[in-house]
């Protein structure tokens, strides 16, 4: 047994050198590498960044957090990618598990009998023995290991970016669902107002057209305004039921089953509409590389197309194939056995591609190609990363400029029904003038309602652009 075991140790520890390396030869040497990016934004202040984990909670909205978090902890699509982590970190225990030896336990037996005389003398003979014993197997492609175990690293790291996605897209599209929803109902709210007015004011223009001191096309026109306001009615109702359906399978329930208390916050119209003012960038443009779920991936893949050129290029080496077996014979009736009754052997075989070399190369010219392409997406992720980011930026400050503008036409046009209630009171304005005032005024409320939902809109976009989510725990993926 020790020469066979020395055998074993020699024969692993040349297998081990030969590995690491036929791993520094195979592998590229080349890694991604992100382009130049700004070092500054150019549409956001200079402050106190912004924290991109649980950043929903700036909204100061109750329900919204409640919603995010049951998204979070029960949502379908979140489900599905911690999964697929757990998928690859199965495979690639499963890569790495290939390479090691395979033994087997075997063992066999034989029974023998001699007839010596009539049945029954006593002039019988039997003779019984056992085999057992282990073979092992042990196939190493000395120069696929270390890329083939590094491919199944990204594959994994390639599927918690994904993960990581998953949640930052998650929370992102319960938070803009659930504005959608607020814009709706304070827009219904608002609109049911303008038709109220507007229908007051077509009956009194009719009644003057019939009295004489109105003419027919300002009472048909003041008709054409509550007509035209009733139409914009139903795509708000169909919006509502929309954003309401929207929040509930976000968080894994069918809409309809929502719980009584649930039920009734969602269809809460008293709700105002959610905004965050945000004036300085929740991160730096360098500090993408590692916020954006995106860019994770690519540099992934990256891992992957390089391990998958390393096998492809260690296909054209050398194979090592190692076969042993131990066995022990015994009797187990009859007369001992003569002679050893312990076998031992190894057989180390070296195979050499040589008649498809052809295709071997042409694999790996394509793996090298792929490689190639992967580098390439890893940039243009990082460049679209930066452009969303910039985007996102712009739009924000823009919608922070509306939201003032309008806040400051809702205040003057406030202040001018306030004036016009005063004169009607005072008898020195007519009831139409008046509602013609309130009208601007609700018109003025509506605008102000779309500035808010533009710049509630616009932060989420540019906590999505940023990669902003959950904090990341380890206890999320348990395997």
């Amino acid at each position: 047994m020790a020469p066979l075991i020395g055998t074993l140790v020699r024969t692993a520890a040349l297998s081990a050198a030969m590995i690491a390396a036929g791993c520094a030869s195979t592998l590229p040497s080349e890694r991604a590498a992100p382009p130049p990016i700004p070092s500054t934004w150019r549409d956001a202040l200079v402050g106190a960044e912004s924290p991109v984990t649980d950043w929903w909670r700036g909204f100061n909205d109750p329900a919204l957090n409640r919603f995010v978090a049951e998204a979070l902890a029960e949502g379908p699509s979140l489900q599905l990618a911690i999964s697929r982590v757990r998928e690859a970190r199965a495979l690639s225990r499963s890569t790495r598990s290939q390479f090691f030896p395979e033994v087997l336990a075997v063992g066999s037996g034989q029974y023998s009998a001699v007839l010596d005389g009539p049945a029954g003398a006593g002039n019988d003979r039997e003779q019984m023995s056992g085999t057992a014993g282990a073979q092992v197997s042990w196939e190493l492609p000395l120069f696929a290991i270390g890329p083939a175990t590094s491919g199944a690293r990204a594959n994994t790291q390639s599927a918690l970016a994904d993960m990581r996605g998953a949640q930052v897209a998650l929370a992102a599209d319960v938070a803009q669902a659930y504005v959608d929803l607020r814009v709706a109902q304070a827009s219904r709210i608002a609109l049911v107002q303008s038709i109220d007015t507007a229908d007051e004011l077509a009956k009194i223009l009719a009644v003057g057209v019939k009295a004489g001191y109105s003419s027919e096309a300002d009472a048909a026109d003041a008709l054409r305004l509550a007509e035209t306001a009733r139409t914009r009615l139903p795509d708000l109702v169909v919006e509502e039921r929309r954003a309401g359906n929207v929040l509930s399978i976000l968080r894994g329930r069918t809409p309809g089953t929502e719980d009584v208390a649930t039920q009734i916050e969602i269809d809460a119209i008293d709700r105002p509409v959610p905004y965050l003012w945000l004036a300085s960038a929740p991160a730096a443009p360098a500090d993408l590389l590692r916020l954006r779920p995106d860019i994770a991936r690519a540099e992934a893949q990256t891992l992957i197309a390089a391990s998958q050129l390393g096998v492809a290029r260690a296909d054209l080496l050398p194979r090592l194939n190692i076969t042993g077996s131990v066995s022990i014979t015994e009797a187990l009736i009859g007369n001992p056995i003569d002679g050893d009754t312990l076998l031992a052997s190894v057989t180390p075989l070296i195979s050499i591609p040589l008649f498809d070399w052809g295709r071997r190369v042409a694999v790996t010219g394509q793996r090298d190609a792929q490689f190639e392409q992967s580098l390439i997406q890893y940039r243009q992720a990082v460049t679209q990363a930066v452009a969303d980011a910039s985007y996102a930026l712009a739009s924000l400050d823009q919608a922070r400029l509306r939201l003032v503008a309008a806040q400051g036409a809702e205040d003057a046009a406030a202040t001018t029904a306030r004036g016009s209630r005063a004169a009607y009171n005072a008898g020195i304005q007519s009831l139409a003038d008046r509602l013609r005032a309130d009208q601007q005024l609700i018109d003025a409320n509506l605008t102000r309602i779309d500035a808010e939902a533009q710049l509630g809109r616009a932060a989420i976009a540019v906590y999505r652009a940023f990669g902003g989510g959950p904090a990341v725990t380890s206890e999320l993926v348990r395997n």
